[in-house]
């Protein structure tokens, strides 16, 4: 019995050679999608002066935004909670009836996840004011 995987490998039934056909046949309609985006997602130009040829255009003219980088904005808020939560367990007097450890685990808990939630939401504000400058830039397919 020979092994599929190895190239000098035949298949040892007609059946086993049409799913090869109809991967390579998914492979090219794959390509071909990828060509040609769904306009709802991305908007693409020919841009001026690009010749088309069989992998598309040479050159497409796009509009790009700036965004926000929000896993730096949610780092800073856990940070910024961890900190506040330190310094109000130990700025304060100790509890009667709670250990520091437990009155800083709870302020952990609660401090950085208030604080990740009004961070998040300042950088939706900011992303929102940043978001509204576009520029249209064009991309050159190198050959």
């Amino acid at each position: 019995m020979s092994d599929p995987q190895t190239p000098d490998a035949e298949p040892a039934t007609p059946e086993q050679a049409a799913p090869d056909e109809a991967a390579t046949q998914e492979r090219e309609s794959v390509a071909d999608d990828y060509l040609e985006p769904e306009p709802e997602y991305v908007e693409l130009e020919v841009a001026e002066g690009a010749e088309v040829d069989e992998r598309g255009p040479t050159a497409v003219t796009t509009t790009v935004r700036r965004g926000v980088n929000m896993r730096g904005w949610i780092a800073l808020g856990l940070v910024l909670g961890v900190i506040l939560a330190f310094v109000f367990t130990y700025a304060f007097p100790e509890h009667e009836e709670f250990t520091r450890g437990q009155v800083l685990g709870f302020l952990l808990v609660f401090l950085t996840a208030l604080t990740t939630i009004i961070v998040v939401g300042i950088a939706a504000i900011v992303d929102f004011f940043i978001g509204r400058r576009t520029r249209k830039i064009t991309l050159t397919r190198e050959q």
